[in-house]
């Protein structure tokens, strides 16, 4: 999936004529739920009776995505790879250069979760837990200081993940809170680190934070704090309720770009450095199966979205009737092989704004595709056996 660089003008707010933000979520929007957090950039929830944004990953363009267990994407194997001298597999899209810097980027972050491995010196340093374990997250203690001064060090991140020590016990609820620099609460551990970017320091675009293209920043959406749990509703639902909404933290650090970085030794995620989720904090699972980790993220496997002049599609398709919501302004198609060589297999015809359409391929395999109106646009789809 990408869009062509050689027509900038694609790009372009088509209302304003301005250049389009990566954290912005399209102007319209689908007619059902679709997406999935970690695996799409564009993640979309039902609230009510409407359909709303959850999640926005960015950069815009073409991402690389590191969460298939075959290929070396945790910390440790990353470092491994380096000290190996072997040039990074393609599927990464990363220099050699770009990975040393990287291991050492990630470095820096593991010094920090060792020096704050006693929960106690967090809470001194000024971090303040969220009351509540996210599944294969863990709690977020964030300190509001770092947030505001919109500085990006790897040695100095905004949140640190801590998970309970006894993880046979599903961890409902606080796990304990910060009260005069002292943690009072269960046994703990570090897991990982978080890093929060306010858009009033970096700007709406994505924010380059790590070395190399793994990092695919995320920006949340009409996420809410409802008792204890956080879910995605519309603001009306939200407001007024004593817990509220989330990332909007103090002043005017408010809504910003996002990542993980798991760097705990103890922890190594199987699914990438920079992964959503991990598959080894509560509740423990394969990896194999990360899929099975956004539960109330995954929609209809053949429900795709265009936006932003670009083919958002899902990883898992099955053979049938595939769908596609147009959320640009402009018409688009979805017409089979290449603008250089049209493969005939199937065609949706023009698609108008805020439109959709349905192709059907029967047969499994790797279906690659175009835009008849705008050629730069080209997205490929995987078709598996249903």
């Amino acid at each position: 999936m990408r869009v062509a660089s050689e027509d900038q003008t694609l790009a372009l707010d088509h209302t304003t004529n301005a250049p389009l933000k990566d954290a912005f979520a399209p102007s319209v929007m689908p007619d059902r739920p679709m997406g999935q957090v970690g695996y799409t950039r564009y993640v979309f929830t039902q609230s009510g009776d409407q359909v709303i944004p959850a999640l926005i990953e960015g950069p815009r363009a073409e991402q690389t995505r590191c969460q298939k267990v075959e290929l070396p994407c945790s910390f440790e194997e990353l470092k491994d790879l380096r000290d190996s001298g072997i040039k990074p597999p393609d599927e990464l899209n990363m220099s050699v250069a770009e990975l040393d810097v990287l291991i050492r980027e990630l470095s820096e972050v593991r010094a920090t979760l060792v020096r704050f491995a006693d929960v106690n010196d967090a809470c001194a340093a000024g971090y303040r837990p969220d009351g509540t374990q996210t599944p294969n997250m863990g709690s977020h203690f964030t300190n509001f200081q770092l947030v505001i001064d919109g500085k990006f060090s790897p040695s100095a991140p905004e949140i640190l993940l801590y998970v309970a020590a006894d993880d046979e016990t599903p961890p409902f609820g606080a796990l304990g809170r910060c009260k005069k620099g002292v943690w009072r609460g269960v046994d703990v551990e570090i897991a990982g680190a978080a890093f929060y970017m306010p858009f009033a320091a970096v700007g709406d675009d994505h924010f380059e934070g790590f070395s190399g293209p793994l990092d695919n920043w995320h920006v949340h959406y009409n996420l809410c704090r409802l008792a204890g749990q956080d879910v995605t509703v519309l603001p009306s639902v939200c407001s007024g309720l004593s817990d509220g909404p989330i990332d909007r933290p103090q002043g005017d650090a408010s809504d910003g770009w996002m990542i993980h970085a798991w760097a705990d030794s103890g922890h190594d995620n199987q699914l990438g450095a920079f992964s959503m989720w991990n598959p080894a904090i509560w509740p423990k699972s394969d990896p194999t199966r990360a899929a099975d980790l956004s539960i109330g993220s995954r929609t209809t496997s053949n429900t795709n979205l265009i936006s932003n002049f670009d083919y958002q599609v899902v990883e898992s398709a099955v053979p049938g009737k595939i769908s596609f919501f147009n959320a640009d302004p402009e018409a688009h198609s979805i017409t089979a092989g290449t603008p250089e060589k049209p493969s005939g297999e199937f065609d949706s015809g023009v698609v108008g704004g805020g439109a959709a359409a349905v192709i059907e391929i029967s047969q499994p395999g790797t279906y690659e595709f175009f835009c008849s109106l705008h050629p730069g646009m080209t997205g490929s789809i995987v078709v598996g056996e249903g």
